[in-house]
C-alpha cells in the first residue's frame, strides 16, 4: 500500500501597518493566533512596545527617532524607502499576504503600498490583499487625499483590497457611542482577515474552499466588501452579512463571491445552499466559492461575505480626483 501524500501547507503572513493595522494584528494575536504569521510594523515605538504579534517591525527610527510620522505621507514614505527591505524579509515568501491600514496618515498612507511593491517584485506569485479603512470626509482635505493616493497605489500592487468607509459607519452606527461605533469598524476589519483565514482552514470543513479556488476569485479581482452576519435562519443571515459592508458596492458587477458558513449541528444541505443560491439569483454573481463549518457550541448561523471586483461610486469618485479613474 503507498503512503499518502504528505499535507501541502499554506503559509500566510498577516501585516498590520500604522496604528490601525497594529491594533488589528493585536486582536488577531488573541483570536487568530496560529492561523497566520503576525506582523507589526510601526514608525511609533510606543505602540510596538504593547503590541502582540510574532514580529515586531519598527521602521524610520532614523528619521522620526521613534515618534511616529505626524500624519505625513511624505515621510511615510520615507522611511518605507529606507527600511522596506526588513519588513520584506520577515514576510518572506508566503501563499498569500494580507495587509492592514488605516489610510489617511503617515504609515498606512505612505508606507504600505511602497512595502507591498518591493514584496511583489521580490515574490510575484504571492496573491496580496488589503483591507484598509477610508477616514471620515470631515477628518479634512490632507487626510482624504492621502487615503486617495494610498487607496490607487494599492489597487496597483494588490490583488484585492477590502475598502470600509468610515462615513459607512456613521450612516449605519451613528447613534451608538464613539467607542463601540469604532468598535464596530475595527470588528468588520479583524473579522474579514479572520474569516478569510477560517475560510481557508480545512479542520473542520464539511465544504472546503481550497486555496486555488479561494486565488481564482480575489486575483487581480481590486475593490472588494466584506460582510458578516449572524441570524437563527442562513437566508437572513446572509442578508444581513450582504447589508453589513462598509462600502457602497453594486454588487451586481461584482466579478465574484467567496461564502463562509458557520452552522449549527442538525443544519442539512438544503438550506446550507440557501446562501450561494441567494447571492447567484439576487445579484446575478457567476461565479461562489463557498465553504461550511459545522460547529458545535454555536446555536445561530454565521455567515462571511467578500464579494470581489465590484463598483463602489465612492471609490470611483476618490480615484477620478486624483486622475486614477
Amino acid at each position: 500500500m503507498s503512503r499518502p501524500p504528505d499535507r501541502v501547507e499554506t503559509e500566510i503572513v498577516v501585516v498590520g501597518f500604522g496604528g490601525c493595522g497594529v491594533n488589528a494584528v493585536n486582536t488577531l494575536y488573541r483570536s487568530a493566533k496560529g492561523m497566520a504569521r503576525l506582523i507589526a510594523v510601526d514608525a511609533d515605538a510606543n505602540t510596538l512596545y504593547v503590541a502582540k504579534a510574532d514580529h515586531l517591525i519598527q521602521i524610520g527610527e532614523a528619521l522620526t527617532r521613534g515618534r511616529g510620522t505626524g500624519g505625513d505621507i511624505s515621510l511615510g514614505r520615507r522611511i518605507a524607502e529606507e527600511d522596506a527591505d526588513k519588513v520584506v524579509d520577515a514576510i518572506g515568501t508566503p501563499d498569500m499576504v494580507l495587509a492592514i491600514a488605516g489610510l489617511g496618515g503617515g504609515v498606512g498612507s505612505g508606507a504600505t503600498s511602497y512595502v507591498l511593491t518591493a514584496l511583489r517584485e521580490r515574490s510575484p506569485n504571492t496573491i496580496i490583499g488589503a483591507s484598509v479603512s477610508i477616514p471620515f470626509k470631515y477628518e479634512g482635505i490632507e487626510r482624504m487625499r492621502n487615503a486617495q493616493i494610498a487607496l490607487r497605489e494599492l489597487l496597483d500592487v494588490t490583488d484585492f483590497v477590502i475598502v470600509n468607509l468610515n462615513d459607512m459607519l456613521v450612516r449605519r452606527y451613528g447613534m451608538l457611542p464613539i467607542k463601540d461605533a469604532f468598535r464596530m469598524m475595527d470588528d468588520m476589519i479583524v473579522k474579514s482577515i479572520a474569516g478569510i483565514l477560517d475560510l481557508l482552514n480545512p479542520e473542520g470543513a464539511v465544504i472546503h474552499t481550497d486555496f486555488s479556488d479561494f486565488g481564482s476569485v480575489v486575483k487581480k479581482s481590486g475593490v472588494s466588501v466584506f460582510g458578516y452576519g449572524t441570524q437563527v435562519n442562513i437566508v437572513k443571515a446572509t442578508e444581513t452579512a450582504i447589508n453589513s459592508g462598509l462600502l457602497d458596492a453594486d454588487l451586481s458587477t461584482a466579478r465574484g463571491a467567496l461564502l463562509f458558513l458557520k452552522a449549527p449541528v442538525g443544519t442539512n444541505l438544503r438550506d446550507a445552499a440557501e446562501a450561494p443560491r441567494l447571492l447567484s439569483e439576487k445579484y446575478g454573481i457567476e461565479r461562489i466559492m463557498w465553504g461550511l463549518k459545522v460547529a458545535p457550541l454555536i446555536k445561530r448561523i454565521e455567515v462571511m461575505t467578500l464579494v470581489c471586483g465590484v463598483e463602489s461610486k465612492t471609490v470611483n469618485e476618490m480615484l477620478r480626483e486624483i486622475g486614477g479613474g
